[in-house]
């Protein structure tokens, strides 16, 4: 009995020390727009008990009642610790008596015997009638065939965080709805496909929450559907096609279904298509006379770079780690552009990002890393690694550098006379050293060999062969160094083997039935297939650039436009409800028979 009594006695000590060290939060809440005569609420809310509050004196506002309070109150207790809280709330119903904006001053707590502010609100307070609450729960009454609504009782559009923008800037595009009716679902949304554009998702609640705004002196109930962060591809004007969605609203009125309709008043459910105004962006190009080190970064950004080591032994592989972090386009940011000396081995860089798409934008690091293998010794002074970017707001490019980048490279005994290995693979180094043999000493036997040669017809043939083998040897190796040094010709040639990959993973997916990641490997195929093939930059990249391309190079048009189409399927399968096997089949099938066509045509 003692030790329950000690333990309960324990768990009230622990749940003071926690009540008394949680942080104090003192919080308001109102609407942001009302209408004269209406009546609406102000809540306060405190997480500790005050020993005095001191509320605003709630000017331009007439108090109809209030303050009215409540307490609640919960205990969790975790691994044996007791923890409670507490939430106090203070509820005013004012009525607001005349149009304008007003400020209410902050409140006042006071909790032992420190004091405590709430932030000041602003409420607008506009002429003509209040919107009915929005609702998504779907009412019992029978659902109607589609009537019709008032145009200005609700309404969708798409608005811009700017309308002008460079090309490679970000662009927040918010899908919204205004309405002032109930709402009790949605159906058959078609999102825009933003052509000429970049898109990537901003992450949205799944439940919508409304707000209410004022939009010509009418007070609307808006909710945001959908966010974009919008790259642009190209330049000039550019159109935004529409948005389409299908509202299920409630109406008042209609034909009573029971008694309990004619007492409480009847409503019907009315579906109404709703599409967006067309918008237009204007995209200025990226200033002239860029630096050598742009690769296309738009934005703000930051440089790391350095070796993992600066002294190693040849033969043996360093890295060379780059970080660019920062926001903008990190996602279509090109490898930087680095010159080791000729006496090094290098190969291409890996690519890894690590990047969050908010609506402030996407802020992260794109990670670069070179490996490459010194073939001589020597003190290599290798400078400084230089990235350049194009700053939106002070309209001009900045040059970044990294500090100075040097390498000590010892012999490591396998070279003679000062001749470099040259033109070894990665696995094939660990053999160098190990191709001499020891002199056999034990017992053999000689034998004839073969007559001499010399001077004989079989001689100059066998010379003759031999220089042919030579020379083709030699052209062999000087193609191979110069199809490597041409870094555009490699991947034209790798376009084929690369999409073949892309399209595989794609294949994993149709038969796992995951319509989401089949639809991205199959964008991401077609798209680097014609990126690879076509030696289109990355930052050029749209649907005009491409169709313009492929007709330049004798695709007919029918071909060019079936590439468009399966692009537009895969861009808003990702965004519309699961797809059908059947469907994904289809369309996989008819993206490989285009890449093979394709290939005959521009492969050559």
């Amino acid at each position: 009995m003692y030790l329950k009594r000690l333990t309960l006695v324990l768990l009230f000590l622990s749940s003071c020390v926690n009540i008394f060290a949680q942080d104090v939060e003192f919080s308001v809440s109102a609407p942001n727009v009302v209408a004269v005569g209406e009546q609406f609420r102000v809540v306060y809310k405190l997480n500790a008990r005050p020993q005095e509050l001191n509320p605003p004196a709630f000017d331009n506002f007439y108090i109809l009642a209030g303050p009215s309070t409540s307490t609640s109150s919960s205990i969790q207790i975790i691994n044996g610790q007791m923890t409670q809280t507490y939430e106090f709330t203070y509820t005013y119903i004012l009525e607001a008596t005349e149009a304008g904006k007003f400020t209410i001053s902050p409140a006042t707590a006071t909790v032992s015997k420190r004091d405590y502010k709430t932030e000041a609100i602003e409420i607008e307070v506009v002429q003509g009638s209040k919107p009915s609450q929005p609702s998504r729960t779907q009412p019992g009454t029978s659902s109607q065939p589609q009537t019709e609504q008032p145009a200005d009782n609700i309404f969708v559009d798409i608005e811009f965080d700017r309308q002008t923008a460079y090309r490679g800037q970000p662009i927040l595009a918010t899908l919204k709805i205004y309405t002032r009716s109930n709402i009790a679902g949605f159906e058959d949304i078609k999102f825009p496909s933003f052509n000429g554009f970049w898109s990537q998702d901003v992450e949205t609640p799944n439940n919508i929450r409304f707000e209410r705004v004022n939009v010509d002196g009418r007070i609307y109930n808006m909710g945001v559907l959908k966010k974009y962060l919008l790259f642009p591809q190209r330049t000039g004007d550019i159109k935004i096609e529409p948005f389409e969605i299908v509202v299920v609203a409630q109406q008042q009125g209609g034909r009573p279904q029971s008694i309990f309709d004619e007492f409480f008043g009847s409503h019907q459910n009315v579906r109404v298509r709703l599409a967006s105004k067309e918008k237009t962006l204007k995209i200025r190009d990226l200033p002239p006379n860029a630096p050598a080190s742009f690769t296309g970064a738009v934005g703000s950004f930051n440089l790391e770079a350095g070796f993992d080591k600066t002294e190693l032994k040849t033969n043996e592989a360093v890295n060379l780690k780059v970080r660019v972090a920062g926001s903008g386009n990190l996602r279509l940011i090109e490898t930087p552009r680095f010159e080791f000396p000729s006496s090094f081995e290098v190969f291409d860089p890996k690519t890894s990002d690590r990047i969050n798409t908010t609506s402030q934008g996407a802020t992260g690091s794109k990670n670069f890393e070179y490996v490459a293998i010194p073939r001589g010794p020597g003190n290599f002074d290798l400078g400084a690694m230089e990235f350049s970017y194009f700053d939106p707001i002070k309209e001009k490019y900045i040059t970044l550098k990294s500090k100075p980048l040097a390498l000590t490279v010892e012999a490591d005994g396998s070279e003679h006379k000062g001749t470099q290995i040259v033109g070894f693979a990665r696995e094939d180094i660990r053999f160098i050293g190990q191709d001499i043999r020891f002199i056999k000493t034990d017992g053999f036997k000689l034998s004839r060999g073969f007559p001499i040669l010399i001077g004989s017809s079989k001689y100059y043939l066998l010379i003759i062969i031999i220089l042919v083998i030579f020379a083709a040897t030699f052209w062999y190796i000087h193609q191979r160094r110069m199809l490597l040094n041409n870094i555009m010709l490699v991947k034209t040639k790798r376009a084929k083997k690369v999409a073949r990959k892309r399209l595989q993973e794609a294949q994993k997916h149709l038969l796992q039935s995951n319509s989401e990641l089949f639809h991205e490997e199959l964008l991401k195929a077609l798209w680097g297939y014609i990126a690879d093939k076509l030696s289109i930059p990355v930052a050029s990249l749209s649907s005009d650039s491409a169709r313009e391309t492929l007709l330049k190079n004798s695709v007919d048009n029918a071909d060019a436009e079936e590439f468009l189409r399966i692009i537009s399927v895969c861009e808003y399968a990702r965004y519309a409800p699961r797809g059908e096997h059947s469907q994904m089949k289809e369309l996989y099938d008819s993206a490989i028979a285009l890449i093979s066509k394709l290939e005959e045509i521009i492969g050559k």
